[in-house]
């Protein structure tokens, strides 16, 4: 018996069972499909963040103080004048400025809103070109923050939430008991992934908002190095400036987007093995089924053997019989499962507004799993059935 007629007579087999060979097929159905959706939503997912995070600036990074230090802490630690001073003395720098992040009530003719407030200089606003862009008037300029100026730059969304139609340049906003006049309005790209509640940003100059603290400080250093090359000269030349220029050691720490990358695609990868590895706990119960149902199927057929080796089949035309039944039994069950398996992970994604995904190298997986489990839980039952004895199948009822 050639492998064709093997083949055929394995289909028939199957297509004589069709309810068992379909309740053989559901463990190893489940545990592909687990399996494609699992990896397939971890790398797109992945792939998806990376390419957020390149879109935000692979080349930033901060400075902060290390607070772990038992050096003693001051809130001078941090100036505007390092942020200006390392943006000129640093060729690997191509931005660096203050970021003073905080949240705060900002009152309009029309409404009040909480606002996310950053207080900077004036070359934040360039460093932020791929994804902010004025839509009216102007961002402060250096002679705005040296003169400390009462100047607010609104996300437009805010602006027309504080002063409905008209249009806010030149108008004044309320924080607490200060008033400040609005010289622009911009317009952001959110970040795709942001899960949070609706929120609207603001800028002002820092040194304008230092004047209304008690004690002045600066939160950390957001910079910008020229290329991906300099990202760590770029950090390591801003830490031995201020380890240097405030004679202290150890103090200072720093933090490229590409480190945070990096962590969350290690974090994300190894969730995604542990998942795979549970899902494919199921591929294992399945081949197990397929194992119990080819057991059943010899001592079923077992009449049928022995007439076959009667008539002339060898031992191994019977086990190649078995063994493929076995594997088009798996396959067939993994083509269903890889279908379900990327429909499912294409659901998720379109309700989780992820880009389509295709992950080809789970795909290829799957089906050399279903493969392998048709061949080593096929094997057992094919080798039992290839060796029966003729005379005693011939007789068995």
């Amino acid at each position: 018996m050639n492998f064709f007629e093997s083949f055929q007579t394995a289909v028939e087999g199957i297509w004589a069972n069709k309810m068992r060979s379909s309740l053989t097929m559901l463990g190893i159905i489940i545990g592909i499909t687990s399996v494609i959706a699992v990896t397939t939503l971890g790398e797109g997912g992945q792939r998806a963040i990376n390419e957020e995070m390149e879109k935000f600036g692979r080349n930033n990074f901060n400075v902060f103080i290390n607070w772990d230090t038992k050096e003693e802490h001051s809130n001078d630690d941090l100036t505007v004048e390092d942020a200006e001073v390392l943006a000129k003395i640093s060729p690997a720098i191509e931005y660096i400025v203050p970021y003073n992040p905080g949240t705060v009530e900002m009152k309009g003719p029309k409404k009040e809103e909480r606002v996310n407030l950053v207080a900077t200089t004036a070359d934040y606003f360039p460093m932020l070109k791929t994804t902010t862009k004025l839509s009216k008037g102007r961002f402060f300029n250096h002679t705005d923050d040296k003169e400390q100026r009462a100047v607010v730059v609104l996300e437009e969304a805010l602006g027309t939430k504080l002063f409905g139609q008209v249009n806010p340049i030149g108008q004044r906003v309320r924080m607490g008991n200060n008033s400040l006049v609005v010289i622009g309005t911009y317009t952001e790209e959110k970040f795709k992934f942001d899960m949070g509640a609706e929120s609207y940003g603001a800028f002002v100059p820092i040194r304008y908002s230092q004047s209304l603290q008690e004690e002045p400080y600066v939160q950390m250093l957001m910079g910008t190095a020229v290329d991906k090359a300099s990202i760590e000269p770029a950090m390591q030349q801003a830490k031995q400036y201020l380890s240097r220029k405030h004679q202290k050691k150890d103090h200072y720490m720093a933090r490229s987007m590409q480190e945070s990358v990096n962590q969350f695609n290690q974090v994300t990868g190894t969730l995604t093995i542990i998942f795979s590895v549970i899902a494919g706990i199921s591929l294992v119960v399945g081949g197990v089924g397929v194992m119990n149902i080819m057991l059943v199927s010899v001592t079923e057929r077992t009449r049928e053997i022995g007439i076959r080796k009667a008539l002339g089949a060898r031992r191994s035309d019977i086990l190649i019989q078995f063994l493929i039944e076995s594997v088009i039994v798996c396959l067939i069950g993994g083509l269903i499962g890889v279908l379900s398996g990327l429909g499912i992970a294409s659901l998720i994604a379109y309700f989780a507004n992820l880009p389509p995904m295709l992950s080809w190298n789970s795909v290829i997986i799957a089906f050399a799993f279903s493969s392998a489990i048709g061949i080593f839980f096929g094997l057992y039952p094919a080798n039992k059935a290839a060796k029966l004895d003729p005379i005693e199948a011939l007789r068995y009822e």
